[in-house]
């Protein structure tokens, strides 16, 4: 009677907290961040993203531009109106890029550790001008409140099946 009863509070246990380890270990979604090539300017000219994070640049300015890393990680080639080129960041640091037929247009990828959460402002980019007034805001993440998900919730849940099936069973027994 006692085996019994211990048994199904461990199993109810496990069922309790596999929910809540299952949440923990799903990694956070990768997230595709757009910089529009318009006016000879990239847009945002600063845009700061999470490791695993996409970048797609889209010209939709009449002439060719390019979307090239200063260091060499990523080149877009030519990008004529219209086109877009996508980089997946799979490291941390900051990525300087520019266009290279307009080497006055930059731009600025910074890339945060995926457990480091992301700054409400962009970095300050010492090379980059300021935004005209007029442009589009910058990409910025907004970090979700802390509150009771659905793996605690259940957690909950079945801890409570178990014990009353428990309670259940020892009345039955006596």
């Amino acid at each position: 009677m006692i085996v019994s009863v211990v048994r199904i509070t461990l199993v109810a246990l496990v069922m309790a907290v596999l929910p809540m380890t299952l949440a923990a270990t799903t990694p956070a979604r990768a997230t595709t961040h757009a910089v529009e090539i318009a006016n000879f300017a990239f847009a945002p000219a600063t845009l700061t993203i999470t490791v695993g994070d996409t970048v797609t640049w889209t010209n939709q300015d009449a002439v060719a531009h390019t979307a090239t890393s200063t260091t060499g990680v990523f080149d877009s080639g030519d990008l004529e109106q219209g086109e877009s080129y996508s980089v997946t960041f799979t490291a941390p640091g900051t990525y300087d890029y520019l266009c290279t037929p307009h080497p006055s247009m930059t731009g600025r990828v910074v890339v945060l550790a995926a457990a480091t959460p992301v700054p409400a402002t962009p970095a300050p980019a010492s090379a980059t001008p300021a935004p005209a007034s007029g442009s589009p805001l910058p990409d910025v993440a907004m970090e979700r409140e802390a509150g009771i998900n659905l793996a605690q919730i259940l957690g909950v849940a079945f801890l409570v099946l178990g014990a009353g099936i428990a309670a259940v069973r020892v009345r039955q027994q006596r």
